[in-house]
């Protein structure tokens, strides 16, 4: 079982005044507990709350953890079991730095697992536990490494007997070895030093290395990662991948240092202005020591081209960042052109709508770059043509028609649901409103932020629009087609599973070009256990013979319910647009195939390999994880 973290939510918080300065002793609590409700779009499998105590005595805990799978949402009622649990402590009159959940650091997250387990173990924070403080290790991340299974065996390699298999344990126990490691040196040179066993514990803790340990740690990881937390002896840490695919923030206020998976999440609940918050850059570390004292420190060599995660801004973010909110609005507005030349620039019969709520930035950009659009044509047809009152006041009353025609009756998000529970609640997901639409006469124009597997288009929504019985319906996506799995955060791990792929496959039948689905599983099979195996993506073989315009037709039919008769077109946003929007997120490998790792690359032909073999599974691994 592989306990894989994707696009998850993390806090880590540092108080920078002494517990009694504030006005109570649950202020840095509520605050974790307000990061945590502001991003719970990052997920609903799990949440875990960890306290780090800086003043904890002998024979009492330093790390204080309670995580929560069920009921749903876990994330709300974790708080609000820990809510009450203080409102009882505090009714006894009790010292409040011995409630559990009061200390000087915290570590939360939200857990947005896709393929492994849902129970508790599978939930962060993880906690590795030693009789010295120093050696004690508490930890939590949104990441995900394509080699965990490379970095198990090198554990063994380097005589551990790991208890788990997932990459979320094979991190801590790495960590923790060389933790291990670091701690021994210092403590060799205290001891040649003079200094006691008691002494010792002052010497580490003042002397660690954290950058250095963490470099150390860090050094054979490929992915994108987030990794926050805490060492037993107060040192606590946030790193980010050289790559820059994971996001991390962070804050610094007079009463607290704070760093989240959302920058907005920060400004919000600090009540601060959005420039006051900082992106951590990649291959750094935020490090603080013991006494609060802050810094931020490099720990391994950045990459040369930072690839941030496009899909984030696109759609996995909550859109009230102000630079996710005008991005998302120009991905809207660069869709505009296409979508009025494939209605024919008729917007007197043409309705404008949108699906889910996080299309709803791009769909203002939509509406803004239509206006345009209409405003430039009706001012052309007065130049060029002599127009009778009559004539004038009928152009110039023409409107774009936009209405909220689609209701999601559910506050879930299916995206990021278990697979099982997501086919479920798809077919109930969406209302619709009558007599808006003009059977048989409009088009109707549906803007979404994006299109996987097709799932929902087939199952749900296009049923759902069809009962309107428009004379024409056009799907919008504001993301391009998303061809390729990702390996570094995102539930697309599996190349069959994803509609654009099984366009391409069927339009290989189509055209009987199947040998290109011979020949590109030769190549893989040839270059598999070489550098070329990791340096090339063979799979783009596959698309290589058709146009976008192709792909996107057959995506139509695919996703076509057997008794859908409205005529269907599928626009897609062009992979090159991705640029103008969002010019400091140039990840794009799930649209691309232009992957940042040579873990990506892997994974990409595995996963051919595996389809070719009638090996249908989430995600692809080299046989040596069997």
């Amino acid at each position: 079982m592989r306990y894989l973290c994707f696009m998850c939510g993390v806090i880590w918080l540092r108080l920078l005044k002494p517990i009694d300065a504030y006005d109570s002793p649950v202020w840095g609590l509520r605050k974790v507990a307000l990061l945590m409700q502001k991003q719970r779009n990052r997920g609903q499998d799990g949440a875990g709350l960890l306290t780090y105590k800086a003043h904890a005595p002998a024979g009492k805990p330093y790390f204080y953890t309670k995580k929560l799978v069920k009921p749903a949402p876990p994330w709300k009622f974790l708080l609000e079991e820990v809510r009450q649990a203080w409102e009882s402590w505090e009714a006894q009159k009790a010292d409040p730095y011995e409630f559990p959940f009061v200390g000087e650091g915290y570590l939360a997250h939200l857990r947005y697992g896709t393929f492994s387990g849902y129970g508790l173990e599978d939930t962060h924070p993880v906690v590795r536990l030693g009789s010295w403080r120093s050696r004690s290790l508490a930890i939590a991340g949104n990441f995900n490494l394509t080699n965990a299974e490379e970095l198990f065996q090198r554990l063994q390699e380097l005589g551990q007997h790991p208890l788990h298999r997932g990459d979320t344990y094979t991190i801590l126990e790495r960590m923790g070895h060389f933790l291990d490691e670091f701690v021994e040196e210092l403590y060799q040179e205290a001891k040649n030093q003079g200094y006691s066993k008691a002494e010792a514990n002052t010497y580490i803790q003042e002397r660690f290395p954290v950058a250095a340990w963490l470099e150390r740690s860090a050094r054979r990881w490929d992915g994108g990662y987030v990794i926050a937390g805490w060492l037993g002896n107060g040192w606590g840490f946030v790193l980010r991948d050289p790559l820059g695919i994971r996001p991390a923030y962070y804050l610094v206020t007079e009463e607290a240092l704070a760093v989240a998976s959302e920058a907005a999440a920060l400004h919000n609940v600090f009540g601060v202005p959005p420039e006051r918050v900082q992106e951590l850059p990649p291959a750094h570390a935020l490090v603080v020591n013991p006494e609060g004292k802050w810094q931020i420190e490099r720990f391994t060599e950045p990459a040369p081209k930072p690839t941030r995660c496009s899909f984030e801004r696109i759609y996995f973010s909550r859109g009230n960042s102000p630079h996710i909110y005008t991005e998302r609005k120009t991905l809207g507005a660069l869709l505009a052109p296409e979508i009025a030349r494939a209605i024919d620039y008729n917007f007197d019969r043409t309705i404008f709508t949108y699906i889910p709520n996080t299309s709803q930035a791009a769909f203002w950009g939509l509406l803004k770059e239509l206006e345009n659009i209409l405003i430039l044509r009706q001012f052309r047809q007065i130049q060029s043509q002599n127009l009778s009152e009559e004539d004038l006041r009928a152009l110039l009353h023409q409107r774009i028609r936009a209405e909220y025609l689609v209701w999601k009756d559910t506050q879930s998000r299916t995206f990021i649901s278990s697979p099982d529970l997501r086919r479920a609640m798809s077919r109930y997901t969406y209302d619709v409103i009558y007599n808006i639409v003009e059977p048989e006469k409009d088009t109707l124009v549906c803007l979404d932020d994006s299109i996987v597997r097709g799932t929902t288009l087939r199952e749900t929504l296009l049923k759902t629009l069809g009962r309107l019985r428009p004379a024409r319906l056009i799907i919008a996506s504001s993301a391009p087609q998303i061809r390729y799995p990702d390996f570094y955060g995102i539930d697309m791990a599996s190349l069959h599973e994803l509609i654009a792929f099984q366009a391409a496959v069927a339009l290989l039948k189509e055209y009987n070009l199947t040998e290109v689905l011979d020949h590109t599983y030769a190549l893989c099979q040839r270059a598999y256990g070489t550098e070329d195996f990791s340096r090339n993506n063979y799979v783009k073989a596959i698309y290589a013979p058709f146009t976008e315009a192709q792909i996107a037709a057959k995506i139509a039919e695919l996703v076509r319910p057997a008794d859908f008769t409205v005529p269907l077109t599928i626009i897609f946003q062009p992979a090159e647009n991705l640029q103008k929007a969002l010019p400091n997120h140039r990840g794009d490998w799930y649209f691309t195939g232009n992957y940042p790792t040579p873990g990506g690359y892997r994974q990409v032909n595995l996963s051919f390999m595996q389809f070719y073999e009638g090996k249908v599974q989430r995600r692809a691994y080299d046989a040596t994880s069997a």
